[in-house]
């Protein structure tokens, strides 16, 4: 049901041995550019061999990743990237079989699994979810004619690629709801879910990440915003388990991660160094502007 550990052995970025344990519930990963975050998870999604269905061994020419999971199976792992795929769906899939084009294949499975038919029926705890993202953005999103459109309440059809960017991040995640993939059993990993979203909607998608930990789904999230990481500190609840990960890359390219079921207490946060650093200068700032006046 849950990924409870990944092993890594000079794989792309991670040089010599990497180990990380996780949580059944919500996996918040922070660290600086290029230590590691997107690769290990985007890893953690791909098409593994299974070995006795406990272990998770995916080899190639740059090193090996072991990952371990619980008995029980994995219903459905989903991989949510930073790039906008709904917006590109027109001919995009054919084309991708046919053709060379330059994009990954976890862009294209999500582009796959958002335009599958919506379930005949919503179970409880999704349609829960799924009306709070409704209020959000104001209406649907409906797949017709290859492409993907916001249906209003007020009647508009609005083309996804026109529509809000913020909107489009809760928008995907309904399409993900409604097609009935989000549930218990499965795992999301969600690259920078933060991403043009308004900061006044972040603590509105903690709230509706931990509600989808509450109904069983394991979520792996890659964040460069203390806020994120800061909210799910202060929203979480004691039935669903939060970790913090901080991953970091040593002068010798070795990545190694500190954990914390606190964000306080997450060692070396370079969210916590570079907040203080803002107060310092803005200090300094207002100090020169009073000299001047002087």
């Amino acid at each position: 049901m849950a990924i409870s550990r990944v092993e890594v052995n000079d794989y792309r970025v991670f040089k010599g041995e990497f180990t990380a344990d996780f949580c059944s519930g919500v996996n918040v990963i922070i660290g600086g550019n290029g230590t590691g975050k997107t690769t290990l998870m985007r890893a953690i999604y791909s098409d593994f061999e299974h070995d006795n269905n406990r272990e998770i061994g995916l080899h190639s020419y740059q090193g090996r990743v072991n990952v371990f999971k619980s008995d029980s199976e994995i219903t459905e792992r989903i991989f949510i990237p930073e790039k906008d795929m709904l917006s590109h769906s027109r001919g995009l899939l054919p084309l991708w079989n046919e053709r060379n084009l330059p994009y990954m294949k976890y862009e294209i499975d999500i582009l796959s699994k958002a335009q599958m038919p919506e379930t005949r029926v919503v179970k409880p705890n999704a349609a829960n979810l799924i009306d709070k993202i409704k209020n959000i953005i104001g209406g649907e999103v409906v797949y017709e004619n290859d492409e993907f459109f916001t249906m209003k309440e007020n009647g508009e059809k609005i083309l996804f690629c026109l529509e809000a960017s913020g909107f489009r991040k809760f928008g995907l995640l309904w399409r993900l709801l409604r097609n009935g993939l989000l549930e218990t059993g499965s795992v999301l990993m969600w690259d920078e879910p933060e991403n043009s979203i308004n900061p006044e909607l972040v603590p509105v998608l903690v709230d509706i990440l931990l509600e989808l930990a509450q109904n069983g789904v394991q979520i792996f999230i890659a964040t460069h915003d203390y806020e994120v990481a800061r909210y799910f500190d202060v929203r979480k609840k004691r039935s669903i388990p939060v970790m913090f990960y901080n991953f970091s890359k040593s002068s010798d390219g070795h990545i190694s991660c500190t954990s914390s079921d606190e964000y306080i207490k997450v060692p070396d946060n370079l969210f916590e160094s570079a907040g203080k650093a803002m107060f310092k200068a803005v200090a300094a700032f207002g100090f020169g502007i009073e000299d001047d006046d002087e």
